[in-house]
């Protein structure tokens, strides 16, 4: 395919995910071509419909054709690593860890497609977020570009099993305010809730790990936030690793969990707690339809 006809279906594509935004989906006046498509396989059955009646429309109105693969989570960011290792890559590909394990990268390394033709049109209609969360720094042109088009978002709220909460005789209207006050409110939980039997019971799930990443450092970006460090990256890209607000929040963000965890408040295996654990309190993805991300290999829209 050429780059034309490939960037025809991706604006197409965007604006008919992003229909809530813009009139109606954008359709290039071109010859009708088909792109090949790597797209995370959902968490739930009605995920994968929705994109599947996405794709019928827009072929439907475009008369273009998408042929694509919707694969698991995890197999899915091999084959990613895989083909862009190999150069043999989908035109579009989706995960929704991208923008933490392979856009970073690979954007340095001028292996991804500027999408600014596609996303600076609705900069006006985006989160201030969703753009700045779209650019990364290409260090072969040393500029910024867009590489990824955002179309959801996703939040991490608190997880509370209310039920074991009261039934260790606490309630969770009466947890403080505070950061740390409010995870210390729930340390004796798992005490109370062993001593009536219930073994495999943790006070709170924090991710005190690196790998993933998403869950990791998503649950580090909002203790250091917590704590006032949240400028560590200021939205000009630049870095204020000196600050002494920044340098106290990571401390105190490293020492609250790591703390925890050596307590016990934590579980220690990922795979002993899906069979058999319970985490009373903790900070989970949900996902909702605004800026997430997606992304096209380089190699498959030369310049």
């Amino acid at each position: 395919m050429s780059n034309p006809s490939r960037r025809t279906v991706i604006c197409g594509s965007l604006g008919l995910v992003a229909a809530g935004t813009v009139a109606r989906p954008f359709v290039a006046n071109a010859a009708a071509t088909t792109a090949s498509v790597w797209w995370s396989q959902g968490y739930v059955p009605e995920e994968d419909a929705a994109f599947r009646a996405m794709v019928a429309e827009y072929q439907k109105q475009s008369g273009n054709t998408i042929d694509y693969s919707l694969i698991p989570f995890a197999p899915l960011l091999q084959k990613i690593i895989s083909a862009l290792t190999s150069g043999d890559v989908p035109d579009v590909i989706s995960h929704e860890t991208q923008s933490a394990t392979v856009i970073p990268s690979n954007a340095w390394k001028d292996k991804l497609v500027d999408l600014s033709e596609i996303v600076e049109p609705l900069k006006s209609q985006l989160h201030p977020n969703a753009y700045l969360g779209s650019r990364y720094y290409n260090n072969v042109t040393k500029t910024h570009g867009v590489y990824q088009a955002p179309y959801k978002t996703a939040t991490l709220p608190f997880h509370i099993w209310n039920s074991l909460v009261e039934k260790a005789g606490l309630k969770v209207a009466d947890a403080p305010k505070t950061w740390d006050a409010f995870w210390d409110y729930f340390k004796p939980v798992q005490a109370k809730l062993r001593g009536q039997g219930m073994r495999g019971v943790y006070s709170l799930g924090l991710q005190a790990t690196t790998a993933g990443p998403a869950d990791g450092n998503n649950l580090f970006e909002y203790f250091l936030a917590a704590y006032g460090g949240l400028d560590i990256v200021t939205p000009d890209g630049r870095p204020h690793l000196d600050d002494p607000m920044v340098k106290e929040a990571v401390i105190k963000t490293t020492t609250y969990i790591t703390t925890a965890f050596k307590e016990g408040y934590v579980p220690f295996d990922d795979d002993l707690l899906r069979m058999n654990g319970v985490v009373i309190v903790g900070i989970a993805p949900v996902e909702h339809a605004g800026p997430a991300w997606r992304y096209l290999p380089q190699s498959a829209a030369p310049h």
